[in-house]
């Protein structure tokens, strides 16, 4: 997959090619606040977990999360395609109730063969999960 038009795919860009229909279903954009780029995540029906309080669900919450890291490490990288998760590691510490998540994606470590991307998702300030993705890939490109 193409990070450009990913991009312009999960940043709700109009006219932006078809991409990643997953994408499209998550609905995540992109912006700019404190000189840090950040990621949001606006709840829909379509991401609930819980009906009778409305949560999202775990499972969009990690695919979020691991959209995000890929979509940061391709960047720092200078890829034009996204990496594969090799594994991940997803802690939930409170419900997400509906309303916007927000997350800064950080490398926590760089190695020559692989590199740990981590997220926390935040739901009006309080942390709600951390997910630590790792990828088969170094920082530094071959």
């Amino acid at each position: 997959m193409k990070i450009d038009p990913l991009i312009r795919q999960v940043t709700q860009s109009p006219g932006a090619p078809a991409a990643s229909p997953y994408a499209l279903f998550l609905g995540f954009r992109e912006g700019e606040v404190d000189g840090e780029r950040r990621y949001f995540l606006d709840f829909r029906e379509e991401h609930v977990g819980n009906p009778l309080i409305r949560t999202f669900h775990g499972g969009i919450l990690a695919s979020f999360g691991e959209m995000v890291a890929a979509l940061h490490l391709a960047r720092e990288r200078g890829d034009t395609e996204l990496p594969e998760c090799a594994t991940l590691t997803f802690d939930y510490l409170r419900p997400a109730f509906a309303g916007t998540l927000m997350t800064t994606p950080n490398i926590v470590r760089a190695g020559r063969r692989t590199t740990t991307v981590s997220v926390q998702l935040r739901h009006d300030g309080k942390l709600v999960c951390i997910g630590r993705f790792l990828f088969p890939v170094g920082l530094q490109r071959p």
